[in-house]
């Protein structure tokens, strides 16, 4: 699946409440840390979720790119046996 066609990228780049984008991160991390197995994967996660959502704004190609990103780390950490 292409990753701006991911739900969690339609997620990011809804408009909804920042809240709901911070819960989105979370949960990611929840995710990649309840399939252990690719270390490099987590900590790629864990910098994704320090750095926290950027300014929101769904037309910024910066933004579109780390929604995007986002959302391949999505489905690497799914990929991932449970």
């Amino acid at each position: 699946m292409q990753a701006n066609a991911h739900p969690v990228f339609e997620r990011l780049t809804a408009a909804q409440s920042p809240l709901a984008r911070q819960q989105l991160l979370h949960e990611l991390e929840k995710l990649v840390d309840s399939r252990p197995g690719e270390k490099s994967l987590a900590q790629r996660v864990h910098q994704v979720v320090d750095r926290g959502v950027p300014y929101f704004s769904p037309t910024d190609a910066h933004y579109l790119n780390w929604a995007r990103q986002v959302a391949e780390l999505w489905q690497r950490a799914e990929a991932l046996p449970a």
